[in-house]
């Protein structure tokens, strides 16, 4: 394998602004660190046009019932596998729908696997055990050019999914990817340890993908989290106030119809406004492809 030029890396290089981090004090380094994690914000700022771009592909995929599928290694692994957990009790999507794979699997998630993210043909292999042509295959690597995630949007594209990836690395050049979302966050406040603001800006820009996907399916109502999945005591709260602030109904009545409802929180509120049966809530709101602004805001 060809050795990796680290000093060609931006997210590799030291940062002149914390030479001095082992002579600071805790408040000093406090500041020094928060002073760097703004750049994460700027540089997805800057990359809104590409987020935007992939947030349409992830939309269209979800709703042709295809996958949205997250691929890295390390942090970037994670985070991928992080945002894929949350949709599920945040939007009400299934498991099989929206996957984060890592290098190394799943013992990755705990412990890092030395080697597992320079294996290209893994990744070409996950990918061609998970996708599908139509899939959004989503590559996360910080440097932009981890083999792993490299070979996985080549089998991806190979296979007729969508591609897109998100590093932080104005240099990174991957034809794989119909879309790049570049974060330039240079040098990190620890050299090298991307797990800090190169991975925050990827974090902030996942967040903006999904969520901007699942709204435009549908799975938001204004700014609520209309599709929220009612599993353990807080989030069956949240479901009651939901119901009340969107139908008008009281918490007793709120909470009886999301009993009756299935614990399906836009299923309620369309019988409290609507007056009609669970069945017929759930009829108005499949012609609609579950927008419920579309049933009860007309």
């Amino acid at each position: 394998m060809k050795p990796v030029n680290l000093n060609a890396l931006a997210t590799e290089a030291r940062n002149p602004h914390t030479l001095d981090l082992d002579k600071s004090t805790p408040r000093q380094i406090a500041r020094k660190i928060n002073r760097e994690d703004f750049n994460a914000a700027r540089a997805v700022k800057a990359a809104n046009r590409e987020i935007a771009a992939v947030m349409i592909l992830a939309a269209r995929a979800y709703a042709a019932k295809k996958k949205i599928i997250f691929i890295g290694a390390g942090t970037s692994g994670r985070l991928g596998i992080l945002e894929a957990v949350e949709c599920v009790p945040t939007f009400g999507t299934k498991p099989s729908q929206i996957i984060g794979l890592i290098a190394g699997g799943k013992k990755a998630v705990f412990r890092s696997q030395e080697g597992a993210e320079d294996d290209a043909a893994q990744g070409a292999r996950e990918i061609a055990r998970k996708a599908r042509p139509g899939d959004l295959v989503v590559g996360l690597t910080a440097s932009g050019r981890t083999p792993y995630v490299m070979g996985a949007l080549q089998q991806a594209q190979a296979l007729g999914a969508h591609t897109a990836l998100i590093s932080c690395n104005p240099q990174a050049v991957c034809p794989q990817a119909q879309v790049h979302i570049c974060l330039p966050t240079g040098p990190e406040a620890l050299c090298g340890s991307t797990r800090m603001k190169a991975g925050t800006a990827t974090k902030m820009a996942l967040n903006a993908i999904t969520t901007g996907a699942m709204t435009l399916c549908g799975k938001t109502y204004g700014n609520l989290m209309i599709d929220v999945q009612p599993t353990n005591q807080k989030l069956v709260a949240r479901a009651i106030r939901l119901i009340c602030t969107v139908s008008g109904a009281d918490e007793k009545t709120a909470a009886r119809l999301l009993t009756q409802s299935g614990k399906n929180v836009k299923t309620a509120v369309v019988m409290y406004r609507k007056k009609t049966s669970r069945a017929e809530a759930e009829h108005l709101l499949k012609k609609q492809n579950g927008f419920l602004t579309r049933v009860i805001d007309d």
